[in-house]
């Protein structure tokens, strides 16, 4: 490789490595929707230059996490319900397509996958929502990795759920966690058996369980709104 390939492709790191600094500080609540998202600020806290950073924030306006204008800069997005009920349902449609994609070469993820699935029961236990979170994303971006397919995980990683945990959290406070924790056992078991048609079903079916629940509370939401509305 040339310096000039050498050169993009660590700047191409770089920006993906502050891409998902600014992705965890938007999830985990110390960038709030509205805030700005200082460019400078960003760089001296990860001691890089601001042309990684300008290109972060140019990917993560790309996939809506925040908003962007030239010459005012970046501002965090609210995440809708809708908009994480769409996610929900690309997400199950390229787990699938992951999984049956991958075949039996999942099987070779089984180690780690077993690792994730154990800490994602442990963190269920304990009710620590952000690691159960963590670990979760962990499980199912190795799935869709596993697939060989970069434009698939391109896909995948611009759903950006990392930015859409709170509806998700809600669902898990009302849920037994530890039987939702537990699916993940059961795509393992399909993974041992080879039964790549049921890995597929299963993962679909694990990200439409969330869509029900979400599709629910809009429901509610907007029924209170409507009760709340003067008629005029």
């Amino acid at each position: 490789m040339d310096n000039h390939r050498q050169s993009t492709a660590n700047r191409y790191s770089l920006s993906q490595q502050v891409r998902n600094y600014i992705l965890n500080k938007v999830a985990n609540g110390e960038l709030a929707p509205g805030d700005k998202v200082i460019e400078a600020r960003i760089a001296e806290e990860l001691h890089v230059s601001t042309i990684p950073v300008r290109e972060a924030i140019r990917e993560l306006a790309a996939i809506r996490v925040l908003d962007y204008w030239v010459h005012r800069g970046a501002r965090v997005r609210e995440v809708t319900v809708s908009e994480t009920v769409d996610a929900l349902h690309i997400k199950g449609v390229l787990e699938a397509l992951a999984a049956r994609l991958s075949g039996t070469k999942l099987q070779n993820c089984l180690t780690r996958l077993r690792e994730y699935s154990r800490q994602i029961k442990e963190a269920a236990f304990r009710q620590d929502w952000v690691d159960y979170q963590n670990q979760n994303q962990l499980f199912h971006r190795l799935i869709v990795e596993a697939s060989g397919n970069t434009i698939l995980l391109s896909l995948w990683d611009s759903l950006a759920f990392e930015v859409r945990t709170r509806f998700i959290m809600d669902f898990l406070h009302i849920v037994d966690s530890s039987e939702f924790a537990m699916e993940h056992e059961k795509i393992l078991q399909a993974i041992e058996a080879s039964d790549v048609m049921e890995v597929a079903e299963l993962l679909s079916s694990h990200a439409n369980r969330l869509v029900k629940y979400l599709m629910e509370q809009k429901a509610v939401d907007i029924a209170d709104t409507d009760q709340r509305t003067p008629v005029s």
